[in-house]
């Protein structure tokens, strides 16, 4: 007895069974691919042999996990939290095999890179191409996604590292910039502006903006750049709301709006789109690979930040 507490043996609290990984795997799987059979394939193993690594790990957790529909599976609410714990556990194991395994010698394995739409394009093909012409062993798979959405799939597990345009860093998260990128005011080259190297911010009252979604880095850096400045973006018209780089410049060539963009997607234009700047505003921001601060990471990803380390602007 230690104060109102009865102190158990440590043996008391161990649960009969233990998951393992194996079991956490066939969940995602299932999870990702919606079937049993395609988890089964994937895993390559029986169907039966998945199902009862399913059903294992349901009577460890004492709750259901999936809900079979026809040839299909569905995660319940049980299921949908597990996947989460499942996905961070998985990464944090294959993390740790890769780091302290066998085989030292040789970097092997891949790197899951969620990028924004600006590095996406204009970074991370010749980033990636000579650090895997050096690394034959990597592979590296890229998902695109808005800034926000970086940050939020790096927490979630679903990536091992991120590229993004942001212009603050987010908290628990270390960031290398690698590129200097500028954002413009990307008009038609028959608009108004397109012979004007720089206007005035009152000159956008009433036209057509077309607009990032909220979590766009370039968006972003536009509004606090606008408040650091102490200038207010007139009244004006929100013409849509385009949730890539490319969506926006090829509305601006077609003559629907204005719209912020970087400035190398009006460089890949030619002379279809043209780039205008703001009197007294500073649209410059660095593109940064962004990865959680302390996380365990195997090898093949940490040769991956050195990498960016040595190329960093």
């Amino acid at each position: 007895m230690y104060g109102d507490y009865v102190l158990q043996p440590v043996s008391s609290y161990r649960r009969s069974q233990t998951m393992n990984i194996a079991e956490l795997e066939a969940l995602k799987a299932v999870a990702e691919t919606g079937s049993f059979t395609r988890a089964a394939v994937r895993l390559g193993m029986s169907q039966p042999g998945l199902s009862r690594q399913i059903q294992r790990l349901e009577r460890e957790l004492g709750t259901r996990l999936l809900e079979r529909r026809g040839a299909g599976a569905l995660l319940t609410d049980a299921g949908r939290e597990s996947i989460q714990f499942a996905i961070r556990t998985i990464s944090d194991f294959d993390a740790l095999v890769s780091r302290f395994g066998p085989d030292p010698s040789a970097l092997t394995g891949v790197i899951r890179i969620v990028a924004s739409s600006t590095p996406a394009e204009y970074l991370v093909p010749a980033l990636v191409s000579e650090f895997t012409q050096a690394h034959t062993g990597i592979s590296v798979e890229v998902l695109v996604a808005d800034s926000a959405q970086v940050v939020r799939t790096l927490g979630d597990r679903q990536a091992d590292l991120g590229l993004s345009g942001m212009p603050s860093s987010p908290v628990g998260y270390s960031t290398i910039a690698m590129a200097k990128d500028e954002v413009v005011l990307a008009v038609s080259s028959n608009h108004k502006f397109a012979d004007q190297r720089s206007i005035t911010i009152d000159k956008l009252r009433d036209e057509n903006i077309i607009e990032r979604e909220g979590g766009s880095g370039t968006w972003q850096t536009v509004v606090q750049s606008l408040s650091k400045a102490g200038i207010e973006l007139p009244e004006h018209k929100a013409s849509m709301i385009l949730g890539s780089t490319q969506a926006v410049v090829a509305a601006v060539e077609q003559n629907l709006g204005v719209g912020f963009v970087s400035n190398n997607a009006v460089l890949n234009h030619g002379n279809k789109v043209a780039a205008v700047r703001i009197d007294g505003l500073s649209l410059e921001r660095d593109l940064s690979l962004v990865y959680e601060t302390g996380r365990v990471r195997g090898r093949h990803t940490q040769a991956f930040i050195d990498f960016a380390k040595t190329k960093s602007s």
